[in-house]
Order: structure tokens, then sequence, then C-alpha cells
């Protein structure tokens, strides 16, 4: 959507009977806004943002004072961590504040760039071309970032708006759309929000809720500052650096000493704890010769990335059940408790991934579970999404 013209909102307001002072700031703020990016639509208040989504005013300005109740809808799900009793909750928003954040991420967000080095939540981004950035690793290092959406806090998002062009309370405004505020235990909530007005005060200040539309690219845009310094640290010490979402990986095809690589990784904490992100320990690891090197599940140690022995003798697995005669499909999901149709797409996700990493791989893996005797409860549009 093209921006409309200063002149239109020059003429519409002296037609209304707008005063100057008034008109000027609307111009200005439009002028910020298409410095950023002329295709960013620009919004100068709440209510014009009510305007462009069609939703209520009230529910918008209820929603950013924290006083109505949103209505996210939780899930909670187990983390894989060895002697531990973790969740991950995945925060979905209704219908009504979901549609205004995918407002936000069609008009402005999908403008904005992530640093050269995310290859996740922005487009053609993928866990391949991440690892691409590390062939032939001799020496790896793999950083997770603990709660990486709830690391970013209202402040931060109200910051990225404002750099957008947006006027000051707008920004404040659309943080409060893109976040959620609740009490997250002694201990884990940040010092009480105060907003621009008296009627925005809130009891906490707000994280990005992982489930939104909005929270994966504003999450690269508050990890932009800190993959500048990550990347230019990478550098200087002669490695390669990616990021996928809370995934950082720094290689290098060089001899490395042990002491060289625990510097890095001290040194790659301290950034992230300076920018307000707390590394997993857990999740932390060195990986030098004669270890496996491994980044986003493919392996980095030759020119190009290459699936696990795991996953193809997964893929295997299956499609020896599914071709033999005296098991196939039917007999094969009963073993695993599940139904044909959700075996079926399971397997061709496994494949489908497998033609992205090895291609030559995929496609024969492809012809074998074409020939399976599938019975005919299968959408024909699956097989022709995957088709090369």
């Amino acid at each position: 959507m093209s921006a409309p013209s200063p002149q239109r909102y020059v003429s519409g307001g002296r037609r209304q009977g707008v005063d100057q002072a008034t008109i000027d700031h609307a111009l200005a703020a439009l002028a910020r806004i298409r410095a950023t990016d002329p295709r960013i639509t620009p919004v100068l208040t709440l209510r014009h943002f009510s305007v462009l989504t069609e939703l209520p005013y009230r529910f918008l300005r209820g929603t950013v004072s924290r006083r109505a109740k949103v209505g996210y809808r939780f899930v909670y799900l187990k983390k894989r961590i060895p002697g531990r009793s973790a969740k991950r909750m995945i925060s979905i928003p209704p219908e009504s504040l979901a549609r205004a954040q995918r407002w936000l991420v069609d008009h402005v967000l999908r403008y904005t760039q992530a640093h050269p080095a995310s290859f996740a939540f922005h487009p053609d981004s993928s866990p391949v071309q991440a690892a691409e950035q590390h062939p032939n690793a001799r020496w790896l290092l793999k950083v997770d970032i603990e709660d990486f959406f709830h690391s970013v806090s209202e402040g931060t998002v109200s910051a990225i708006f404002a750099q957008l062009g947006f006027p000051k309370l707008l920004a404040f405004e659309f943080a409060r759309l893109c976040t959620i505020s609740i009490d997250r235990g002694p201990g884990r909530n940040p010092t009480p929000r105060a907003g621009p007005i008296k009627y925005y005060t809130s009891d906490y200040e707000g994280f990005l809720p992982q489930g939104a539309p909005t929270s994966p690219m504003l999450a690269n845009l508050a990890m932009l500052r800190t993959d500048l310094a990550l990347a230019r640290c990478a550098e200087e010490r002669g490695f390669r650096y990616s990021r996928y979402a809370d995934d950082l990986a720094f290689s290098s095809d060089n001899e490395r000493s042990i002491a060289e690589m625990h510097k890095l990784q001290r040194e790659v904490c301290r950034l992230l704890n300076k920018a307000g992100f707390k590394p997993n320990l857990r999740k932390t690891n060195i990986r030098g010769p004669g270890t496996r090197r491994i980044v986003l599940g493919l392996l980095v140690d030759g020119p190009k990335p290459r699936l696990s022995r795991e996953y193809k003798d997964n893929i295997r697995l299956h499609l020896n059940y599914l071709a033999t005669p005296a098991f196939g499909p039917a007999k094969h999901a009963l073993a695993r408790k599940t139904g044909v149709s959700s075996l079926y797409h399971h397997v061709r996700g496994l494949i489908g991934w497998a033609q992205q990493v090895e291609p030559d791989y995929g496609r024969r893996a492809l012809e074998v579970f074409k020939a399976v005797d599938w019975p005919m409860v299968q959408p024909r549009r699956i097989e022709e999404d995957w088709d090369e």
C-alpha cells in the first residue's frame, strides 16, 4: 500500500478546520516514516489506526491501557531439558488483537530488515541457509538464548516503532498492542511501567508473547544492535556468526585452542547479558575436532550441510515399513499409535526437509514414498505442494 501524499493530509486537515501546528506535526511524522521506508503505511494516532484496521477505538485503547481483558489463550509445551521439568508458554492472541498485529506485520514490519547474520523470521530465510554459513567447521561454539521472546520488553518494542518514524505516543501504544503483561512470579517482573499518560499506567512492563504474529520480526529488530556487536566480535577473532531465532553459532575452519573457544564464549555471553538476553548455559557448548559439529540439526563439518545419520535412518525405517506388503501404512500407523493421515504428513515432512538439505537423497526417498500403496484419504494438493 502506497502512503497517501502529504498534500492530501494538508488539504483534508484544512477542510476540517485543523490548526496549522497540528498539521505541521502530522507532516513531520509522515516525513520521518517515509524516510525509513516509503512502503510503510503511515499512522499518526491510535484513532487513525482504528480507522485503518476497522477495529473499535475503545477496544484498542482498552488493550493499550491493560485495563481490558485481552483474552490470550495459553498453551504450555514441555521443554526437552534433561533432569528438569520445564515448559514453554505459547500465548495465542484473540482474533481481534491478532488482526491488529497482522496489520502491523503486513503494513509496517515486513518492510524492516534484520541483521544479515539472522536467518529466521523474514522472507526467504531458512535454517539451511544458517547452517551454510559454517562450511568445513573445525571448531564450533553454540549459544542458546533463554526465553528469547520474553526477554524483549515493551520499552524496547516502543523504541523500535519510534525508530521507524512513528510518533512517540503511538510507538508506545503499538508496543502495548504487541506485548503482554502478566505476573510471572517473584523476581521475574520488571519495574512497574508508567505510561506517557496516566490512563496507561500498568503494574508490570510487558514483553513479547511467543505466539503473536508480530513477535518474531520484533524480536529480530530487538536483536539488531546485539547482532552487530556479535558479528563484530566474531569477525575480529576470525570466526563466522549466524543466528536462527535464539540459536547462535560461531565457527572457524582453522585450528583453534580450547582456551580461545572459552574466551569467545565468555565474550559472547557478556554481550548478550549487556543487551538484556540471558544465555542458556545448559545449551551452550563447544565442539572441536573429533566431535560432531551440528548447527540446527545439520552436520557442518564438510563443504555443505548434511543430514545426520540418525535423521536418514529414521526416514529409512519409515519407508521400509511402509513399502513392506506385510506391514504397510495401516499397520505402521497402528504400531505408532497414530492415524494413517497423520503418518503420511509426518513422513512427507521428513522427506521435504531432506529435499532441502540433500536434494538427491530427498528425491530418491520421495520416489519410494510415492510408490507406497497409500489409502485414498490424503488431498492431492499435498503432493503438488512438495513436488519439485
